[in-house]
Formats: structure tokens, sequence, C-alpha cells
């Protein structure tokens, strides 16, 4: 309290001028210390939101920007590779008709094998009769099967009768045709030697696009021999050959 009186006495003292001096002085140096612990933090930390405010909305600019420019691209992009799908579908299409241009219909493969049949005297055919066609690819009842061309297969049963040599030489000259083929199921028999009776089925195959599978080919008829040598589906006439030689 001396203290503080004696300041106050000593204050009183001074002209009316020198009080206001004083006064400007304290009120200064108090506004400066409200502003060091008060103001400044808070100016500080508005200019580091202001800065941040400012980052971000660069980014979201920037980020703007790279979504106009992927909304310009994206119709030309999506063409390319529309087109890029398209010629690779186109290509694969071909690559299929080709294939299936190796197999012949089921009515020139029977057209075809009676031809052959005229070019071979010691041959007659006592038998004919077309196979019902038989579903390939997809597999028959599979679920959710993709949509595309179905493979079938088919042919024509054969139902031939000569001696060994003039048959082996009609079942080599069908082998060695422009198409590729496959021997079924046969049965090789000897009627009155040097004649036998040889019953073949002869298969191709078949690209269907319309999903509703080839139609199948008139029935005829012939004989089904129950004696003699018989099997299915040799790859070559080496294994039927070698069978037939060994028939009573």
């Amino acid at each position: 309290m001396n203290a503080l009186q004696r300041w106050l006495t000593r204050f009183d003292a001074l002209s009316l001028r020198e009080r206001l001096l004083v006064l400007a002085a304290t009120l200064a140096v108090v506004l400066m210390g409200v502003y060091q612990i008060v103001l400044a933090p808070l100016q500080a930390g508005l200019h580091a939101k202001t800065q941040q405010w400012q980052m971000e909305q660069s980014k979201a600019s920037a980020l703007e920007g790279e979504i106009q420019a992927l909304l310009a691209s994206a119709p030309q992009q999506a063409r390319s590779r529309l087109d890029t799908q398209r010629q690779a579908v186109a290509v694969l299409d071909q690559q299929l008709h080709a294939a299936g241009q190796r197999y012949p219909r089921q009515d020139e493969l029977a057209r075809w094998l009676r031809a052959l049949l005229a070019e071979r005297p010691g041959v007659r055919c006592v038998g004919f009769h077309t196979l019902p066609p038989q579903l390939v690819y997809p597999p028959q009842g599979e679920k959710n099967a993709p949509p595309g061309p179905r493979l079938y297969q088919s042919g024509v049963s054969l139902t031939l009768r000569g001696d060994f040599s003039s048959l082996l030489a009609y079942l080599q000259n069908v082998q060695q045709g422009p198409w590729r083929l496959q021997w079924g199921a046969w049965n090789y028999h000897v009627v009155n030697y040097p004649q036998a009776e040889l019953q073949v089925d002869v298969t191709t195959y078949a690209l269907d696009w319309s999903g509703q599978g080839p139609t199948p080919g008139e029935a005829g008829t012939g004989s089904s021999p129950d004696t003699g040598a018989t099997g299915h589906g040799p790859s070559t006439l080496g294994a039927a050959t070698a069978a037939a030689r060994s028939a009573p």
C-alpha cells in the first residue's frame, strides 16, 4: 500500500500533460500485453486456418479438373475399347466359321459317301440312314450355358457289302477325303466268303449359330448285323482292319 500511495502521490504531483502521457503509456502497455497474450494467438490460428482452407480449395479445384477431363475422355475410351472387343469377336467368328467349314454338313456327307460308292463297283450299299444330331457343347443339362454357337455331332450309318479288299479301299477313300471325319460304331462279319457285310457310322460336327440345333436328316432303312467283329470309334482304320481280318 505504501508503494501505491507513493506512486499516487507522485502522479498527483505531475502536471496535466504529464498525467496524460503516463496514462497513454500505461494503456499502450496494457493493450500490447492483451494483444500478445490473447489476440496474437487468435490471429495466428486464423491465418493457419485460412491457409489450410486455401490449400483445400486448390485440391478441390484440381480434383474437379481431373474429373472433368475423365468425363470428357470417357466416351472416347469406351468407344475404343468397344471397337477392340468387336474386332476380337469378329476374328473369333471367322476362326469358328473356318473351323466349321472343315466339317461337312450331314446332307453333304451323305451325298459324298454315295458318290464314292459309284467309284467302287465291288462295294454295294444295303443300308443307309442318317444319325440324329447330338449336342456336344455346351453339355446337355448344363445350367447358365454361355451364349454363342452350339456344337453338334451328326453323321451317317452305312451298311456295305463286298469283299474285304473292296471294303477296305472304300474306307480308305473316305478317310483320305477333303473333310475331317470320325469313325463311330462298326460291325463286320462274313456273309458268304469272300463276301462280307460292314456296318459303320461316319460322324461329323456342325456349328449352329441359331441356338435351335441342326435339322436331323431323313432316316433310311438298313440292316443291323449282330454277329462278327464289332467296335466303336477307332481313330484310324488300323484297329478296324485288324479286327476285320480276324473275323470269321
